[in-house]
């Protein structure tokens, strides 16, 4: 195994690195196979200094990335997508939700997330034996809005228990909960039989507390729990979503303008806002999910007069491995779910 030097980062100081081999971590190996936050204690290096080392020495010594942008779409091919049962989202993504990635889902407050959420719940285990890992941290997990989505599409009720059977809820209030959690999946002390999907409704609800935290806790579990994901995802075959929220802010802006008159010259000013849209879960989050799928909802009127509520969702490819990519679709939400 080869030793830890100081040649793989300016961090890694005489001092630093005497500190580390009284701890017995002296290889490469070693050093990345600890956990960042113990790192950080022993070092006294910041959280995003040990993790700027690992970057470093990760890219330095890891296999050649091939771009996906270089590939042809055809190549994510049902067996590395989870349809999701909604043609033009489907089509929109390329055959559906990646599996062995972390996808998120975002929007302002009430726009629909939690819908979507339990759309792809159903689609994904009806007509099927697979089953669905519903984490719900909010306390909102509606199975009424469940089975009047089944019954509006005409199931019986001995379909309908089959259904919602293979919905798994799992109720967590804290990110060590979470954590916990899938620490025993990862570990099979506890098991979903034919497993394909995973929903966590919400992330920053578990998140809030560790805003403006200078100690970075929050980081480290965040870290944590995309380690733990994307583990489960790429050993399990697992598709993840994490719904994320949106925070709307505007801004005003002053401009001046100028009155010509034939005495004397004022000014005015004109007032412009501008509104500004920001994913939570701070900047480490921001390249984290394969996939960000926006979600706006908005109000319609059809030809005969009526309304209807409409999903638009703005996707985007977010991944280290391509270059940013867009695609958008509009989805429709009733009575018979998202469709």
């Amino acid at each position: 195994m080869q030793r830890l030097k100081a040649e793989e980062h300016a961090y890694l100081s005489g001092s630093v690195l005497k500190t580390l081999a009284q701890n017995r971590i002296t290889t490469i190996l070693e050093f990345l196979q600890e956990d960042v936050g113990k790192l950080s204690t022993l070092s006294k290096l910041t959280l995003p200094q040990v993790l700027d080392i690992r970057n470093a020495i990760l890219n330095k010594y890891a296999a050649p990335l091939i771009k996906l942008g270089s590939l042809k779409l055809d190549t994510l091919d049902k067996r590395k997508c989870l349809n999701t049962g909604i043609l033009s989202l489907d089509t929109a993504t390329g055959g559906g939700i990646p599996i062995g990635y972390i996808t998120e889902l975002c929007g302002l407050a009430d726009s629909g997330k939690t819908q979507l959420c339990l759309q792809l719940a159903i689609n994904s285990v009806k007509n099927s034996e697979s089953s669905v890992l519903y984490i719900d941290t909010k306390g909102d997990f509606s199975a009424v809005r469940v089975q009047k989505i089944l019954d509006a599409c005409g199931y019986s009720h001995k379909e309908m228990a089959l259904i919602m059977i293979k919905i798994k809820i799992v109720h967590v209030w804290t990110m060590e909960e979470l954590l916990d959690f899938l620490k025993k999946l990862k570990n099979q002390t506890v098991y979903i039989e034919n497993l394909v999907l995973v929903i966590i409704d919400s992330l920053p609800s578990l998140m809030f507390q560790y805003l403006g935290d200078d100690n970075k806790v929050g980081l480290s579990l965040l870290n944590t729990f995309v380690n733990y994901a994307r583990y489960l995802g790429k050993h399990f075959n697992l598709a993840f979503i994490c719904v994320n929220i949106q925070t709307r802010w505007v801004d005003q802006e002053n401009a001046d303008l100028e009155d010509d008159g034939e005495q004397a010259t004022s000014y005015m000013k004109e007032t412009h806002y501008k509104e500004k849209r920001n994913r939570c879960l701070g900047k480490y989050w921001q390249t984290i999910p394969m996939m960000v799928l926006f979600i706006d909802k908005q109000e319609r009127n059809s030809n005969d007069g009526s309304s209807h509520i409409c999903l638009n969702i703005n996707l985007i490819n977010n991944s280290q491995l391509s270059d940013r990519s867009s695609n958008a679709c509009n989805v429709t939400l009733n009575n018979f779910g998202v469709t």
